[in-house]
Formats: C-alpha cells, sequence, structure tokens
C-alpha cells in the first residue's frame, strides 16, 4: 500500500483501497456491528494511510446519532476538570464522538441554554458540579429530550444518571483517621458552597467528631472556595488563632496545599506540630513536601463511567452509579505534640 496520503481523502477514496463498500466503512465509523474485525483492521488502516476523518455533519445526516456529547461546566480550569475532560476523552475519541466544553458563568443562563440546544443536536450531556445542580438546566435538558449525566449531584433529578462516590462516607473516614492518631482539635475548611460535596464533606467531619464524643467548636471551622487563594487566608484564620487546631482537614488538595505554605511560613513543622489532609488526590498531592495524606476519588474513571451511560444508549435513569474512594495515607499527619 503507498505510504502518500490523499489530500481531503473521501469516504470513496478509502472503500476503494480497503476493497469494500462505502455502506461497510461507514458502518465501521459509526461504530456498528456486522462488520468482521479483519475488515475492521483494514479499513481502519486504511484511513490512517490516507489521513482520513469522517465528516460529523454527514454521519450525523445518515443515522440518529450526532456522534456529538457536550460538557457543561461553571469554569474551565483545576486538576478536578481536566481529570473529568480526560475521563470523557479517553471513551469518547475511540468511539469517533466529538466532545463539545460549554462554560455556563451565570446560574440558570437561559439565553445561553437555548443557544446551545438549538445549535446541536447532542447525544448525551454530562454535567459537573455546581451545574449539575441547576435547576434551570436539568429542566431545558429534559424538555429537550437530551440524556444527561450528573456527576457528584447533590439531589436526584428524574431521568438523569448520577454518577458519585460517598462524599460524606469518606469525609468521616478521614476524619476519624485523624482521631486515631490522638488528634483532637481538628480545624475544617469549607468547600464552595455551591458545590453540593461541600457540605457533605462537612457534614462528614462533623460526624465524626460527634461519633468520638469531641466539642464542635465554630472558630475550627474557616470558608473556602476550593481555590489555594481561599485556603491561604483560611489557614491564617486557623493557624493565627490563639489556641489553633493540631490538625487541618482542608476540603481538597489545593487548599490543603496553603494550609501546608502558610504553616512553613509561620515555622510550624508539619506533621509535628500541625497535621493535614486534603481531598481528591490532585496529581500535585503526592508530590508535595511532606506528601499529602487525602481522599482519592477515581475522578477519570467516573467520567468515563459517564460517557460509557451515554454512548451505550441508555438515554433515561435516576440510577445511582456509585464509585469507590480510597484514604491515601502519607506524611502529612502524625501524633500530636501535646
Amino acid at each position: 500500500m503507498a505510504d502518500t496520503k490523499i489530500k481531503n481523502a473521501t469516504i470513496s477514496d478509502v472503500a476503494k483501497l480497503a476493497g469494500v463498500s462505502m455502506k461497510t466503512v461507514s458502518r465501521v465509523f459509526n461504530n456498528e456491528k456486522y462488520v468482521s474485525k479483519d475488515k475492521k483492521d483494514k479499513i481502519l488502516k486504511v484511513a490512517a494511510k490516507l489521513n482520513y476523518r469522517p465528516s460529523v455533519q454527514a454521519r450525523g445526516l445518515a443515522g440518529s446519532k450526532s456522534f456529538m456529547v457536550a460538557m457543561f461546566v461553571d469554569k474551565l480550569e483545576g486538576d478536578y476538570l481536566t481529570k473529568v475532560l480526560r475521563g470523557i476523552l479517553d471513551r469518547s475519541e475511540p468511539a469517533g464522538c466529538h466532545l463539545v466544553v460549554e462554560v455556563l458563568k451565570a446560574q440558570g443562563d437561559k439565553e445561553k441554554l437555548k443557544q446551545v440546544l438549538n445549535s446541536v443536536n447532542f447525544d448525551g450531556v454530562v454535567l459537573t458540579s455546581p451545574i449539575c445542580d441547576d435547576t434551570v438546566v436539568l429542566d431545558a435538558l429534559k424538555e429537550s429530550n437530551v440524556p444527561t449525566v450528573r456527576i457528584g449531584p447533590g439531589f436526584d433529578y428524574e431521568g438523569t444518571f448520577k454518577v458519585a462516590i460517598d462524599e460524606f462516607k469518606a469525609a468521616s473516614q478521614i476524619t476519624e483517621y485523624m482521631i486515631s492518631q490522638g488528634h483532637s482539635r481538628i480545624g475544617f475548611i469549607k468547600g464552595d458552597p455551591k458545590h453540593a460535596c461541600s457540605l457533605e464533606r462537612e457534614r462528614g467531619y462533623l460526624r465524626a467528631l460527634q461519633l468520638a464524643g469531641l466539642p464542635i467548636e465554630n472558630n475550627l471551622i474557616a470558608p473556602g472556595l476550593f481555590s489555594y487563594e481561599s485556603g491561604r487566608k483560611a489557614a491564617e484564620l486557623l493557624l493565627d488563632a490563639e489556641n489553633r487546631p493540631t490538625a487541618i482537614f482542608a476540603s481538597n488538595d489545593d487548599m490543603a496545599t496553603a494550609v501546608l505554605a502558610v504553616a512553613r511560613e509561620r515555622g510550624i513543622a508539619v506533621p509535628e506540630d500541625l497535621s493535614i489532609v486534603g481531598f481528591d488526590d490532585a496529581d500535585h498531592a503526592a508530590i508535595v513536601s511532606p506528601s499529602l495524606t487525602t481522599v482519592r476519588q477515581p475522578v477519570v474513571q467516573m467520567a468515563s463511567a459517564a460517557f460509557d451511560l451515554l454512548h451505550e444508549g441508555q438515554e433515561h435513569g435516576s440510577e445511582f452509579i456509585p464509585h469507590p474512594f480510597e484514604l491515601c495515607i502519607r506524611d502529612s499527619v502524625a501524633s500530636p505534640n501535646e
């Protein structure tokens, strides 16, 4: 087979060189059945040689699918969303689907929603927090009959799938771990109140204290927004207190990293004088010094599962798809020096 690539190769070019019909080539790129593995491999090899990419529009016209999946977010930054993107792309690219990312900055942005949903006939939409709990978005998708999967929502919504970990249980367990190490004054930095997981993580922290018979001290709880900057402000508030905590549970790893920085600036040794835990197991959690004890949630796998639910044609449901979490015990926790 010649290595020369045809500029703007067509489905006809692929079919001719592979010795098959254009319908057979179409079946391969539409992920349809009834094509043998040998024939499929040959067609894909020819397509790669010709640098052929099927037209999304043409595929959409040929059947009921558009091969377009959307992801709605409120902002496009941070380790968490990077992992969500990776998880969807891990599945969508091999499936020949295109991912469209839409940023809905204003809650209940009806005009933006109308424009988006009228412009593309999506095969499905993945929603991340806090968009996954925006009833304006949910109602619009329901009205448009668009299959929807929500990652980490705070409540059930009929006709959508829910992919998440048990945030409450995870937060309880990591707080219990610090208590088991001898800590009784454990500070807590909240997450962004717009995200449902923030409340669940705080509830888990409070429940663990209650079960251990420890008092709930409001001065040990500081506001946060899941950002490094908010983590710094919260850390300064907690560490500048006269009777500062011996341990701090930050609601995500970015804020936990900020606590590490503030402690270092104040000459507070971690973990000898202050233990710190985070949540999510961001990429940097294992490489900061000391490495962060945290909760690992399988974000990439959760996002892949969300895409699979859409791609497999499970159009509607109210099912909760739970995913396991894991405590990552590293170097940032030790028994208190008291």
